[in-house]
């Protein structure tokens, strides 16, 4: 009997590790530390519709891959593993010799190299914040033709019901299966653009496989309106997969399992088992290295720092507002206001905004692709930071400040009070004028900040990733438990 741990996203990430790669990362590592053989990794080709095995070896790479910020070359692909009393006939096809690259961002990338060098990083980060949409229209297309093929071997789809959003078992179970009877699977990546659920679901059935799945947070639900595109349908249909598959659902915050549990209620369909992981935060030092020259220049005045993809839900308009706002009363020696983050979809008005009003550009400074290092200063010398955000699954950059030692002025929205306590200051985050006064008071009151610093110094305690990886991997070997225990 087998754990599987899915490795599909930390195998084709070549980026730094975000919060979703780097849960799936850090349990990986704690798996490979286990050294347990009956633990095997694995990945789900979508262009085959198939699983494939991962060796240790290759998953090694990929790890170091992500830690060196994507520098290593690509992972080699490797040879595919068959159920060893399967005849040759349904052996597992032999996986792409390299890795799998959408046609779609080899033409982009191919352009963008034809641009003059200075407009090639804001062509890449204007791409990346385009890259939701084309995701979805990728799934579109995808599910069009998988609706195509079966109706064209004949194969009604059952009538769409939110408590039956599969199809029955025998649509489609295919004889090249590397899962054995009553193994373990494990899925924490970005499982809604990488995996087909309903095959997930017939080997399931099949082979009675036990399922841990994981919910990050239901805001596609919960607030469409500040996500890309209109992504509710789709990930109301992928949240009833997930419970269909899922003998236990991981989530991240305490408010997340209870979001999910009341979709998934009213949904009327059946809630299998909810946890709760708390996400690491582990630190980095800011070295010996010298800051780059936009990061002196903000580390010579006193600052308060936001870190956070410009985006809606992030609500950086709520700080530029109670900023104008002390303006407009007559403040003058404000502390700088630095954004750490590139802008993404829709902020073309609020970017215009932030570079035109006169009353802002002295004090505001956007910062992106802040080094580790440059961070870590940043987050050192900040006077305090903020995070207004309207939903967060988690809010990890309230915990980095935190880890830092800082004060955070934070949204008491969703799951972030979950993430200070009581030791910071939480608003509601549509009320600007209430932003704006605390803002001043701490602004004029350095002892305050003092006091509430030495709180989370002696008070707060980070999680490690270890910890949260060690978390996940007790939940699978308890999966595993249940199944010998009724086998």
């Amino acid at each position: 009997m087998t754990i599987w741990l899915d490795v599909t996203t930390v195998r084709g990430w070549s980026r730094p590790a975000l919060g979703i790669v780097r849960v799936e990362a850090e349990t990986a590592r704690q798996f490979l530390q286990a050294g347990d053989a009956g633990i095997r990794f694995c990945r789900f080709d979508l262009a085959y519709d198939s699983y494939f095995e991962v060796g240790r070896e290759e998953l090694t790479f990929a790890l170091a891959r992500i830690d060196a910020g994507g520098d290593p070359p690509p992972v080699p692909a490797p040879v595919a593993a068959a159920l060893p009393a399967a005849p040759a006939a349904n052996a597992v096809p032999v996986a792409p010799p390299t890795p799998y690259v959408p046609q779609w961002r080899r033409i982009a990338a191919r352009g963008i190299a034809t641009l003059p060098r200075p407009l090639q990083a804001p062509a890449r980060s204007f791409a990346r914040s385009r890259m939701d949409g084309v995701r979805s229209l990728r799934t579109a297309g995808r599910e069009l033709r998988r609706s195509a093929r079966l109706l064209w071997h004949g194969v009604q789809a059952p009538a769409a019901t939110p408590a039956a959003a599969m199809p029955a078992p025998e649509v489609l179970v295919k004889p090249d299966i590397l899962f054995g009877a009553g193994d373990v699977y494990v899925s924490l990546g970005l499982d809604w653009d990488q995996k087909n659920l309903p095959y997930l679901y017939q080997l399931k059935q099949q082979l009675r496989l036990k399922v841990l799945l994981m919910c990050y947070d239901i805001i596609p639900i919960r607030l469409p309106h500040l996500c890309v595109a209109d992504v509710a349908a789709k990930f109301s249909h992928y949240f009833l997969d997930v419970a269909r598959c899922a003998d236990r659902i991981v989530c991240i915050s305490e408010y997340s399992r209870a979001d999910l549990r009341k979709f998934l209620e009213a949904s009327r369909v059946p809630v299998p088992a909810l946890g709760v992981v708390r996400l690491g935060c582990e630190i980095a030092s800011a070295g010996n290295t010298a800051p780059s020259a936009a990061v002196a220049e903000v580390l010579r005045r006193r600052f308060i720092l936001f870190v956070s993809t410009i985006e809606r839900r992030k609500n950086h308009e709520t700080l530029y507002r109670a900023y104008t706002r002390m303006v407009d009363a007559g403040a003058t020696d404000l502390p700088l206001l630095v954004f750490v983050g590139m802008a993404g979809w829709g902020m073309n008005d609020l970017m215009s905004d932030l570079k035109l009003d006169p009353r802002i550009r002295p004090y505001l400074r956007i910062l992106n692709h802040v080094s580790d290092s440059d961070l870590a200063r940043l987050y050192e010398h900040a006077y305090f930071t903020a995070y207004p955000s309207l939903y967060e699954g988690w809010g990890l950059p309230v915990a980095e400040s935190l880890a830092y030692g800082k004060f955070c002025l934070a949204s008491n929205a969703a799951s972030i009070p979950e993430v200070g306590g009581e030791l910071i200051e939480y608003v509601d985050p549509w009320d600007i004028p209430h932003w704006a006064e605390r803002l001043h008071w701490y602004i004029e009151h350095p002892e305050a900040v003092a006091q509430r610093e030495a709180a989370i110094r002696s008070g707060y305690r980070p999680a490690s990733w270890t910890e949260t990886g060690r978390t996940l991997v007790e939940a699978a070997y308890a999966l595993q438990a249940d199944t010998l225990a009724t086998s």
